[in-house]
């Protein structure tokens, strides 16, 4: 498992990554209760992923969610995010 972690990029959490999170949070995409999940979804936006992989169904893998986050994305001009489950992969 150690061996494992030697393959991933860890990237520090930046003021853009929580500013954007506020942003998804104002929108009302994300409930308060979710947070965290909004600064996920924002830390991989920011960092210019395409895609975020996740297991979280409930919170993120949800077509509605996705297009909220995207339309906020589109309104400050950052890239779409796909957010799918690792079989979708």
């Amino acid at each position: 498992m150690l061996q494992s972690l030697t393959e991933v990029r860890v990237f520090p959490l930046t003021h853009e990554m929580n500013e954007l999170a506020d942003r998804y949070m104002a929108a009302r995409v994300f409930a308060l209760s979710m947070e965290n999940d909004a600064l996920h979804v924002a830390a991989a936006v920011v960092a210019r992923f395409d895609v975020l992989v996740s297991w979280n169904f409930r919170h993120l893998v949800n077509r509605r969610r996705r297009a909220a986050i995207n339309s906020v994305n589109a309104m400050w001009r950052l890239p779409t995010i796909e957010i799918i489950s690792p079989p979708e992969l």
